[in-house]
């Protein structure tokens, strides 16, 4: 009776580990578009259910995030322009990118940039020691990742790679406003706005 309710209660506790983290789901039972060719671009589903290419934008910032930082450190990483190019709707939102087998760099984030007369930026943040950075929670859109599949690609001669092909999704609609979805690189972010 003692293993049975144990067994009870750690299905039971996987269960709500689960289903309040949404960070990473396995494989999805739905049906998704096939992924594209192009291993580096951001994809987002279109109305006619066809995946496309969100364009890329530059981010300029004053650390240099694959660098240990010398010193901890809030600092802005900078976007020309006032506005994105892309406009997306919150109908059927979801996003498209290839991510390194074990997770390293982490999975893409979504963060809402703020707006200027002549640039959007993002505020970031960097530790003394250690290489990357991150976002500020309230800039930070919560996601539901789910990985699709998992491909085996040829990276040179007898050379092979595994890397994860991912949905991300908004948990809430997204207020009206600028975004970008970056990686560990901030030199390209892919941008949009939601009117």
């Amino acid at each position: 009776m003692v293993t049975l309710l144990t067994f009870t209660l750690a299905v039971c506790s996987l269960w709500f580990a689960s289903a309040g983290n949404p960070a990473v789901r396995s494989i999805s039972q739905e049906p998704s578009p096939d992924p594209p060719a192009d291993f580096t671009k951001i994809y987002y589903l279109s109305a006619n259910n066809t995946l496309i290419a969100l364009p890329f934008e530059a981010g300029t910032t004053s650390v240099n995030v694959f660098q240990p930082a010398s010193e901890d450190r809030v600092t802005r990483v900078r976007v020309s322009g006032r506005r994105a190019e892309k406009v997306l709707t919150n109908e059927n939102l979801h996003f498209f990118v290839f991510v390194a087998d074990r997770m390293d760099p982490p999975p893409h984030q979504l963060v809402r940039l703020a707006g200027g007369k002549s640039e959007r930026s993002l505020k970031i943040s960097v530790i003394k020691g250690r290489r990357g950075y991150a976002p500020f929670d309230g800039d930070n859109i919560r996601l539901e990742r789910i990985i699709l599949k998992r491909l085996h690609v040829e990276a040179g001669p007898n050379r092979f790679l595994f890397i994860n092909y991912m949905q991300l999704r908004p948990l809430q609609p997204l207020p009206a406003g600028e975004y970008a979805i970056i990686g560990n690189s901030l030199a390209d972010m892919a941008t949009f706005r939601i009117k």
